[in-house]
C-alpha cells in the first residue's frame, strides 16, 4: 500500500495507542505527524468497560486532544444496532460492566442486569465483558435467550494486552453463554462490518484512501479487510512476529509501533489537500 494515498485512518487503542495504562512510546509524535499530514482519524475499540468519554479523558491524559466523534466502540454499535432494530425503551438485558450498562443507559434502553430476573418482556440479551460474571447471571441470561430475546454480543476477542501480559476478555463471557445456551451472538465489534461502517460514514472516508492500525490479525485487518480497506499491522499488542508467519491473515504493511509508522507517514510524500 501507498502511505502517501492515507487521508482517514481507524485506529484500535489497546496495543497500538497504550498497553495498559502508559501510552505506548511514541503516541505524541504519531498524532503530532497525523495533524501535519491533515489525516483524519478514529478510535475503533472492541473494549466494552469504557465509555465514549473514558476513551476521550484517557486519551486527553495521554496528551492526545480527541472529541466523542472520533470514538467508536462496541458498545455504541450495539446500543445503534438495537436502537434501529427495537426503537427506543426496548427492554434489553445486560451481562455486562459499567461501559456498557452506561453507553445503553444513555441511550435510553430500559435496562435490568445483575442476579436480578427481569419482570418485563425482555427482547434481546446484550452482552459484553464482565469480570463479575457469575453462574446466576448466565442462568439468567441464557433463559432469556432461549426464550426468544436475541443474544446479541459487543465481540469475541479471546484476550486484551495488560501491562502484565494478556488477560481473558470478552470470549470468556460469550463462550460461556453460547456454550451454555447453544445459540449464537448478533456480533457488533470487529472483525464484523458494523463498526467499520459506522465510523466510516461519520467521517465520510473513501474506501479507497482509508486505512485499519491494530494489532490483531483476527479482529482489526480481518475486519478491515471485509469492508475493502487497507490494513496496517503493529506488534506492540497481542500478535507476534511467530503469529503472523503462521496467519492466512496478513496486513498490507507491517511496522514494530506506531512509533515507527509515524516516521514512515512523516517520509511519506503526501499531497495534502488545503484546508
Amino acid at each position: 500500500m501507498d502511505l502517501d494515498r492515507v487521508r482517514t485512518l481507524l485506529i484500535d487503542g489497546d496495543g497500538v495507542l497504550w498497553r495498559g495504562d502508559e501510552a505506548i512510546p511514541g503516541l505524541d509524535h504519531f498524532t503530532a505527524v497525523l495533524q501535519q499530514r491533515g489525516i483524519r482519524w478514529a478510535l475503533l475499540s472492541n473494549n466494552n468497560t469504557r465509555t465514549v468519554c473514558d476513551y476521550v479523558t484517557r486519551l486527553a491524559g495521554f496528551g492526545v486532544d480527541a472529541d466523542a466523534n472520533m470514538v467508536f466502540t462496541s458498545s455504541t454499535v450495539t446500543a445503534a444496532y438495537l436502537k434501529a432494530r427495537y426503537g427506543n425503551g426496548a427492554a434489553v438485558h445486560v451481562v455486562g460492566m459499567s461501559g456498557l450498562i452506561e453507553t445503553l443507559q444513555d441511550a435510553g434502553f430500559d435496562l435490568t442486569h445483575g442476579e436480578q430476573f427481569p419482570e418485563q418482556k425482555t427482547v434481546a440479551v446484550a452482552a459484553g465483558m464482565d469480570r463479575g460474571l457469575t453462574f446466576e447471571k448466565v442462568k439468567i441470561a441464557i433463559r432469556l435467550i432461549l426464550g426468544g430475546a436475541e443474544f446479541v454480543a459487543t465481540n469475541t476477542d479471546g484476550t486484551f494486552p495488560a501491562a502484565d501480559g494478556l488477560s481473558p476478555g470478552t470470549g470468556m463471557v460469550i463462550g460461556a453463554l453460547q456454550g451454555a445456551s447453544g445459540v449464537a451472538p448478533t456480533v457488533m465489534g470487529k472483525p464484523e462490518r458494523a463498526i467499520f461502517e459506522v465510523a466510516m460514514k461519520a467521517l465520510d472516508a473513501d474506501p479507497a484512501t482509508t486505512a485499519m492500525i491494530g494489532d490483531r490479525l483476527e479482529t482489526d485487518i480481518l475486519g478491515a479487510q471485509r469492508v475493502g480497506i487497507s490494513t496496517i499491522g503493529v506488534l506492540s499488542g497481542v500478535t507476534t512476529r511467530e503469529q503472523l508467519a503462521a496467519s492466512e491473515i496478513q496486513p498490507d504493511i507491517l511496522f514494530e509501533s506506531i512509533a515507527e509508522l509515524a516516521q514512515a507517514l512523516d517520509e511519506a510524500n503526501l499531497a495534502v489537500e488545503p484546508g
